[in-house]
């Protein structure tokens, strides 16, 4: 696992020396300031959780004001340490960064993540990422002070209930690492990945921290020998250089095996070596010696410093093979780069005084880069669950599409037309009846890629369609179209929007062959009336998968309930049926199959049949599902296949 971390100085009674830690963390005025704050901590979990902050802090390079905000935010956000003492004892300037720290903490983007409506929040939940975004527009340090707050949360979280490890984890999965990456901050993000991945799948991370261990001294003697080779290679080539091993982060091991489908016994490459020089022809000086000394892998090799990532980042990026088969990855910077991926665009920012044009400019472009990860941010999936990326490229990744007049437009990675549309303007989303890539009529949920040119087709009047918010039928990609579209229906009357949750509810009911009482489930979730309850339906805000969670698991837990059970049958998998009506075409059935394994749901027996050739085609299924909640995601799945017209239980 990625540590950055060093343990506090203990007194003989376990609890932090204060007094050796100011000794070597702080020196100067910067120091004074920094001891003042530690006398007005009280309270030892608080003074122990801050100065865990202000180490982190200091470690990654930030100023005195930042690292003092780190160190009482525990304490003022326990409602310990009035504010107003912080401004008269240690500066308005900490006072402030406090504050905006205190506006982030005052609520947490999961804080619903124990109820079966969780999805049916996702207004609040991104009013939530709002405060955070409002805080860092006002200082971009803040962004650093939480993520640094965060890697301590998790580390204390180890005492916690196990639901509030998953809370925390949960943010820092979802949110706060992500941020991370997005400016750059690549310690913290691999840092919250790690920490976070142990309490969402504790298993799996003890079965390759062990796996890690197990063949740890074979690794670092084979890193040491290729360091110390490579030292005196460049010492021949007249290329002075810091060169250094470095370990993979636990999670990244995971996410790569999933990926390729392999075991660990497979991941060759779970250690690497950074060379740190200081100019930029050295870096390709160092990379010349590298792939003579060593056969290099093509496939593995990214030049970061020629084509930057969006956030900033620069390195060379390549693999070669070791003596013995082993796959080495060698990443290549200069030391300001180095330090830039240490503190992210951060690393730019100066606290002391800088003016003029430049400071400027560089908060437009910051700005401009957090604001950009905000309109990425969207608490769906493809089948309907809070989403993550599919990997560590994609969260990073743009897509850049041009409209028919030749201007180019960045979305996120998966966008579709619907997305495009209302990036380009509200009104051109709320009147999208079609969309063109290309110059061919597509589907409003196909996925846009780079150097394709969208045309939108409109319509007379505004009317938005409300399947556009059912996140299993992949329309809208962006949280921006989505708070547009329910926007839009939030002005509507309510009888419309009331009948329109009807309608989407028993529909969906219907094709999975269930009842309800409205007025019980109405009361189940939270909503005064079920006309409360079918109008959040109608405007989005509460998703009729949620609603089929909560029916299906009948009061237990849905992941173990099974599909109407008989009477006195323990729960568990049950044989459904599925029937299908669609245009006849080639790979229909193929298509149908493969959606249903992508599930991992298995098929128990098919029939396919079409009255006449390339007309209307029927495939009867039956299916092994767990619970409703599969069996429902499978059939909005299955909706989404071309040419599909009707998807229902038999």
């Amino acid at each position: 696992m990625v540590k950055i971390r060093h343990d506090l100085p203990r007194r003989a009674d376990g609890l932090p020396d204060t007094d050796a830690w100011l000794s070597t963390a702080a020196d100067g005025s910067g120091g004074e300031v920094v001891g003042t704050a530690v006398g007005l901590i009280h309270d030892d979990r608080c003074l122990e959780y801050g100065l865990e902050v202000a180490q982190l802090l200091m470690q990654l390079g930030l100023d005195t004001d930042s690292v003092v905000a780190g160190l009482l935010c525990e304490v003022a956000g326990s409602g310990l340490l009035d504010p107003a003492i912080v401004a008269d004892r240690v500066g308005p300037g900490i006072a402030e960064q406090l504050e905006a720290l205190l506006r982030v903490s005052s609520t947490h983007v999961y804080k619903l993540s124990s109820s079966p409506m969780v999805r049916s929040q996702a207004e609040d939940q991104v009013d939530n990422i709002r405060h955070l975004l409002v805080a860092l527009i006002d200082d971009p340090r803040v962004a650093v002070v939480k993520l640094a707050e965060r890697v301590v949360a998790l580390r204390v979280a180890k005492l916690a209930a196990p639901d509030v490890q998953r809370r925390v984890a949960n943010e820092a999965q979802r949110i706060f690492a992500p941020l991370a990456g997005r400016l750059g901050i690549w310690e913290l993000k691999w840092a919250l990945e790690d920490l976070a991945f142990r309490y969402l799948n504790p298993a799996e991370y003890k079965e390759i921290a062990a796996a890690l261990d197990g063949r740890r001294e074979e690794r670092e003697k084979g890193v040491e020998a290729v360091v110390a080779d490579l030292e005196g290679r460049l010492a021949r080539a007249g290329i002075e250089a810091d060169v250094v091993g470095r370990a993979k982060h636990i999670y990244s091991i995971w996410r790569k095996m999933g990926r390729k489908s392999i075991d660990f016994a497979q991941v060759y490459d779970v250690q690497a070596v950074r060379v740190v020089v200081e100019r930029i022809p050295q870096c390709y000086a160092v990379l010349g010696v590298v792939h003579t000394a060593w056969h290099h892998i093509p496939s593995e090799f990214d030049d970061y410093i020629a084509n930057p990532k969006d956030n900033g980042y620069r390195s060379i990026h390549t693999a070669v093979e070791i003596p013995g088969g082993a796959v080495l990855e060698v990443q290549i910077r200069t030391s300001q780069m180095h330090e830039e991926s240490e503190l992210g665009v951060c690393a730019h920012w100066s606290y002391k005084g800088e003016e003029g044009e430049s400071l400027q400019s560089r908060k437009i472009q910051w700005l401009r880069q957090v604001l950009q990860w905000h309109d990425d941010i969207d608490v769906y999936g493809p089948d309907g669950q809070l989403s993550e990326p599919d990997s560590e490229a994609e969260t990073d990744a743009r897509v850049y599409v041009a409209t028919p007049d030749g201007d180019v437009l960045d979305l996120s990675h998966g966008s579709t037309p619907v997305d495009f549309a209302y990036r380009v303007h509200t009104e051109i989303g709320h009147r999208c009846v079609g969309a063109r890539v290309d110059g061919v009529d597509v589907p409003l949920n196909t996925r846009l890629f780079t150097g394709q040119r969208v045309e939108i087709v409109t319509g007379a009047e505004e009317t938005p369609r409300r399947e556009w918010l059912n996140p299993a039928l992949g329309f809208v990609k962006t949280g921006r179209a989505r708070a547009k579209i329910q926007s839009w229906f939030r002005e509507q009357l309510a009888e419309s929007n009331i009948a329109a949750g009807r309608a989407l509810l028993f529909e969906t009911l219907e094709r999975l062959g269930l009842t309800v009482d409205l007025p019980e489930l109405a009361a189940e979730t939270g909503y005064e009336t079920e006309n409360h309850l079918l109008q959040a339906v109608g405007v989005g805000e509460c998703q009729v998968i949620d609603l089929v969670r909560v029916i299906g698991q009948g009061r237990r837990e849905a992941e173990s309930a099974a599909i109407a059970p008989a009477p006195g049958t323990p729960p568990g998998p049950a044989i459904q049926g599925i029937r299908i009506v669609g245009d006849d075409r080639q790979g229909l059935l193929r298509d149908v199959t493969a959606v249903l394994a992508e599930l991992d749901i298995d098929v128990v027996s098919t029939r396919a049949r079409a009255q006449t050739a390339g007309e209307t085609a029927m495939i009867l299924l039956e299916v092994q599902v767990d619970n409703v909640l599969q069996f429902a995601r499978a059939l909005d799945r299955l909706r989404r296949v071309p040419s599909i017209r009707e998807v229902r239980r038999t």
